[in-house]
């Protein structure tokens, strides 16, 4: 067998894979979201600025979901929504700590989150990531409603116009609500209250029906994300790496199946289950919808008219009987990909923050890197430290791979006269070889299987780095004031680059081919120009653990030589 090729193999295989990973080609994204006319987004005047034309009744049906056991439609009349610009006193706002919220009294949608401690860019320290929007760049909301038999958001005339006390809200610290007010024809009273707390990303979205007339009453609450095809705009700088851009959903078979536009597109099946959650995942952020942990909940994806996508949630039904109160209530997250937040609202939600397979070693990685942060305050050097501390675990693993490397080396004098003695026959030539490996005790694979093992963990701390928020505007030191961030002088890459050179110059090289030599002479320098776009906090960790490999490779090829000998000799 040629353990030549196999290195060879398996170095462009990795190479191969970092190219996928740093190579996230372009599609024009579906934009139809934008379109003006009869289902053109919803505006929100003067307080959302540069907004479409306003909703029409048409678009608004076509938003609402389905109930899986379909009711008829609600028949009470409501307020019909214009299709003008909206005056100011239809939104209002809401201000904590965590986020600024703008609501639209029809329907209570949630039409814009921004975060405050999360700035656009470290040159705009004042202006915050707009989370949801709605605008000429982007729609993205979070809406929510009443739906079947009675349910006021699907009458016919329109979406409930809803009544508040005040046009603006603060909360400066514990949770205070805001109440949406709006009164049926038949005297039902309904409140739609919104649980903001001054230290969270979490809203309580509540409904309190108060039937004060002489009929039951009975509708579904729904929770919907609506958003359209536009791209990631917590991207930005470098290459723009393999994160993903889409729907993710708990099922009863899978904590955790993500599916993109065009899976959308293509048609999602229904899944009915106790709990769960439904989200929207971008590079960091998260919009999540998260009902009733003990109900039989009921989900759906699906594209509109408009070319915008739908991800729902409908409750089982509320039946309010005369005289009667009820209520129902569900929690929409928007906010950063907090691991451990999200695993406290709802299991399996964390999942989102996409580890991919290796979500098992990623984990405990992650939480190393921020014990270690806990107590440096600097991600940068706690990267560092974390390339240090992994270093030493895998350290039985790879003393084994380089110890075989080297004694395939101390062989290499032996094989290189077997070669000029079988000449051109090939069969010849490996059956001395493997003759030569078994009399000196030396396993051809020793040097490959340790580091396909250590494998795993290296991909692990790649999307750890990757997807972890908390390096989002994380700075180390000099100019390296975001991690997040391409090296703005590529001074890491060129420095990693010439680690595995120097790391490639000690290493036992295991091939007498001068062709396969001189290609693997070139892998430093294709891995440096890969890297040259990639996050800093990335190549910094590359560059680490470089260096220290080459101390390793060093101390460890010195012993081998001190204490093999090639028998024979």
């Amino acid at each position: 067998m040629d353990i030549k090729r196999n290195l060879i193999l398996v170095a462009l295989a990795v190479v191969t894979y970092l190219m996928l990973l740093a190579w996230n080609e372009d599609y024009p994204a579906d934009g139809g979201g934008n379109d003006a006319g009869e289902n053109a987004p919803l505006a929100i005047a003067e307080q959302i600025p540069d907004s479409p034309a306003a909703e029409t009744a048409a678009s608004a049906v076509d938003d609402l979901p389905d109930i899986p056991a379909a009711a008829p439609a609600a028949t009470d009349a409501a307020p019909v929504v214009a299709a003008e610009p909206l005056a100011a006193s239809r939104v209002i706002t809401v201000t904590t700590p965590k986020q600024h919220i703008t609501i639209d009294l029809v329907g209570g949608d949630i039409v814009e989150i921004s975060l405050p401690d999360f700035p656009v860019s470290l040159d705009s320290p004042d202006e915050p990531f707009r989370l949801l929007r709605q605008d000429a760049g982007m729609t993205y909301v979070a809406q929510s409603g009443l739906i079947g038999r009675n349910g006021p958001d699907a009458s016919a005339a329109g979406r409930p116009l809803y009544g508040t006390a005040a046009t603006s809200y603060t909360v400066e610290s514990g949770e205070e609500s805001v109440d949406l007010t709006y009164t049926t024809p038949a005297g039902v009273v309904i409140t739609k209250q919104f649980i903001f707390n001054a230290d969270d990303y979490l809203i309580r979205v509540q409904y309190l029906v108060e039937n004060n007339g002489s009929q039951s009453w009975q509708a579904n609450m729904y929770g919907q994300i609506k958003r359209d095809g536009s791209e990631d705009p917590s991207m930005s700088g470098g290459f723009k790496l393999n994160t993903f851009l889409g729907a993710a959903i708990k099922t009863p078979d899978d904590p955790y199946v993500k599916y993109d536009f065009e899976d959308i597109e293509d048609g999602i099946d229904a899944v009915e289950i106790t709990g769960g959650w439904i989200a929207f995942s971008q590079h960091y952020f998260l919009g999540s919808w998260i009902p009733d942990g003990t109900s039989l909940n009921n989900f759906t994806m699906r594209r509109n008219n408009a070319g915008e996508y739908l991800l729902t949630f409908v409750n089982p039904t509320l039946v309010v009987a005369p005289g009667e109160t009820a209520s129902v209530a569900a929690s929409f997250w928007a906010g950063p990909k907090d691991q451990y937040r999200l695993e406290e609202i709802s299991p399996d939600l964390q999942l989102t923050i996409d580890y991919g397979v290796f979500y098992f070693i990623a984990s405990p990685i992650f939480w190393l890197l921020t014990q270690i942060n806990d107590a440096i305050g600097n991600y940068g050097f706690s990267i560092l430290l974390l390339t240090l501390v992994i270093k030493i675990i895998l350290y039985p693993l790879s003393a084994k791979s380089l110890k075989s490397m080297a004694k395939m080396r101390k062989l290499a004098p032996k094989i290189n006269a077997l070669k000029e003695q079988c000449g051109e026959d090939k069969q010849k030539f490996m059956q001395a070889q493997m003759e030569l490996w078994k009399k000196e005790q030396v396993n051809p694979f020793g040097g490959c299987l340790p580091l396909l093992l250590q494998m795993p963990v290296f991909l692990g701390i790649y999307w750890v780095l990757n997807e972890s928020v908390e390096l989002r505007q994380a700075s180390f030191i000099l100019w390296y004031d975001d991690l997040s961030q391409m090296d703005p002088y590529f001074i890491l890459p060129i420095l990693m680059g010439a680690a595995m050179f120097v790391q490639q110059m000690i290493t036992p090289m295991q091939t007498a081919d001068p062709a396969q030599a001189k290609m693997m002479k070139f892998m430093p320098l294709i891995f440096m120009v890969f890297f040259l776009w990639f996050p800093a906090g990335l190549v910094l960790y590359y560059t680490a653990n470089s260096v220290l490999s080459i101390l390793q490779q060093w101390i460890i090829t010195k012993q081998v030589e001190r204490t093999y000998k090639p028998k024979g000799t």
